[in-house]
């Protein structure tokens, strides 16, 4: 419970006298070493047990021969034991890497080979993803551990996590990662080819941490319901906001409504963190309406816009402030935050931007092709600079110098404006933009249009190959199930939403979307047919 005494912890003070990740756990330790830090699936643990876990875990690499900037790799669900290992590599400068659990065994290998990490912790209903051929190329510890109720099986060659808690000694090495030190690697979804591999220093993620959770009225009550992978930014970077604050996470080791509804309830979660289609669906769902949600008061939601019906709804269910975030892995998830005054009906054309930038980053939008500055409201590439931006990629330096200039200046590969009051609206990714009779068109806007069919579950907007236009949208229709919809319907719905040449002039309708382990949808799969046998693959 927490009482007047356990609260004399401030999150911002935490975060600005720490010069390393490990000093925020320290200090939160020091101050409230019964509180619980990790609940809900998986083992429970204080945030003492979590100072003296990591420490024996940052020990035991050390004594393994493992030197500062070595890689340790991590292939799990949402485990106790990520923070553990997360912690322990800050204390022994080491660099923690991530991997997809939805992966598979080639894409795996194919990490491992990049990044050479010295250790590699995997969980045992993952270790068929790990190859032979992934598992010798690491020359350090290998280990597995379990979130299941049977005994462990530990396969030839490995260890067992546990066991190597256990032998090393609770003493902090304090080696620890500072400033421009590598914190972490965290490989990107791999849509346009092979991932790459996002470099992130302390002193970045120190940044994004101070400046992003200044938003939120974080503290030591806070108690965080974050249920998509630690792999993504959004789940990692804001569970480390909940830590450092000297509160509580919620984990999900597998997430269904469910679940989300118990510990939502159980936990008496004071922040939700979802996406816009998760939201609908919760609020959507009968169960919610006999559940007393009064506890939550923050629902932070990315990855795209919120309809106001959706907005109104979760207002009801929740009565929380509602936040919307912009941000990529390259910005350690911080880029611009649309708050709560801008959450209401009277404001609810807002509901479309994706807010201001957040303190301390810059944002221009740029001409993709010459670099030189937009004017208000003329769609560009959306760059950005601050003390979030990364280094670049992983033994990438082309990837490097494309995206990176020597000004700091990031390029997002979004498309978008800001308008006079400096909101910032996203129309793309650039790689999509389709050109159909001289004329730009978005294929997020067509298929925002395509979507407010009631027939349509899901779509995706590609450019195919025309002799008269060069290329016009196609779209991809997933119905609803029990639904049918034609391509004449669509067609015709969207003509009364969009400019003409914007509107598809062929559609397809297919059971599902292709897409990768992150769940993306694959643009270029659906593509490829269309443009087979060309020299090029736009008009």
């Amino acid at each position: 419970m927490v009482t007047p005494e356990t609260l004399d912890l401030d999150f911002l003070s935490t975060v600005r006298s720490a010069s390393s990740v490990a000093d925020l756990l320290r200090t939160t330790a020091a101050h409230r070493p019964e509180a619980p830090v990790v609940v809900g699936d998986g083992r429970n643990l204080t945030h003492g047990e979590l100072d003296t876990r990591s420490s024996r875990i940052a020990a035991g690499l050390v004594r393994a021969g493992l030197e500062p900037g070595d890689r340790v790799a991590m292939l799990a669900r949402n485990a106790t034991e990520y923070w553990e290992l997360f912690f322990a590599a800050s204390r022994s400068g080491l660099v923690v890497v991530p991997i997809n659990f939805r992966l598979a065994a080639a894409e795996v290998e194919f990490i491992v080979s990049d990044v050479a990490p010295r250790a590699l912790v995997v969980e045992d209903v993952l270790m068929d993803s790990v190859t032979e051929a992934a598992a010798i190329l690491v020359d350090g510890p290998r280990l597995v551990f379990t979130q299941g109720s049977d005994p462990l099986e530990v396969p030839s060659g490995w260890g067992a996590f546990e066991d190597f808690v256990a032998a090393s000694p609770a003493d902090d090495p304090r080696r620890d990662a500072t400033g421009d030190d590598l914190a972490f690697i965290m490989y990107s979804s791999g849509t346009t080819g092979r991932p790459k591999g996002v470099m992130t220093t302390v002193a970045g993620f120190l940044w994004a941490v101070e400046r992003f959770g200044a938003n939120f009225d974080v503290s030591p009550a806070s108690v965080s319901l974050v249920p998509t992978p630690y792999y993504h930014i959004a789940a990692g970077g804001w569970s480390l906001i909940a830590i450092a604050a000297g509160g509580r996470i919620v984990q999900f080791t597998e997430v269904t409504p469910q679940k989300m509804v118990s510990h939502m309830v159980e936990h008496q979660t004071t922040h939700v963190v979802m996406v816009p289609t998760v939201i609908q669906a919760f609020v959507s769902s009968p169960e919610v309406s006999a559940v007393d949600f009064s506890c939550v008061e923050w629902l932070v939601y990315g990855g795209s816009p919120i309809s106001e019906s959706v907005m109104v709804r979760a207002q009801e269910v929740f009565g929380a402030r509602l936040a919307q975030t912009y941000g990529l892995t390259e910005t350690i998830g911080v880029a611009t935050i649309l708050g709560p005054e801008s959450h209401t009906s009277a404001t609810s054309g807002l509901l479309r931007s994706a807010g201001r930038p957040v303190d301390g980053v810059e944002l221009e939008i740029r001409d993709p092709e010459t670099g030189t500055r937009c004017a208000t409201g003329e769609t560009g590439e959306v760059v950005v600079r601050g003390g979030c931006v990364t280094l670049g990629y992983w033994r990438n330096d082309a990837a490097t110098a494309e995206t990176l200039d020597g000004d700091g200046w990031f390029r997002t590969g979004d498309a978008g404006y800001v308008d006079a009051e400096g909101f910032v609206y996203l129309r793309d990714r650039l790689k999509d933009l389709l050109t159909s009779g001289g004329e730009n068109v978005y294929p997020a806007e067509v298929e925002n249009a395509i979507m407010s069919h009631p027939d349509v579950l899901e779509v995706a907007v590609i450019g195919i190959p025309s002799e008269k236009w060069g290329e016009t949208p196609h779209a991809v229709v997933v119905p609803r199930p029990g639904r049918e919809v034609t391509a004449d319907a669509i067609i015709a719905h969207t003509r009364d939403r969009i400019a003409r040449y914007k509107c598809p002039t062929s559609v397809e309708v297919v059971e599902v979307l292709p897409r990768n382990p992150s769940g993306k949808v694959l643009k270029r799969e659906l593509r490829r047919p269309h443009w087979e046998g060309r020299d090029r693959a736009i008009s």
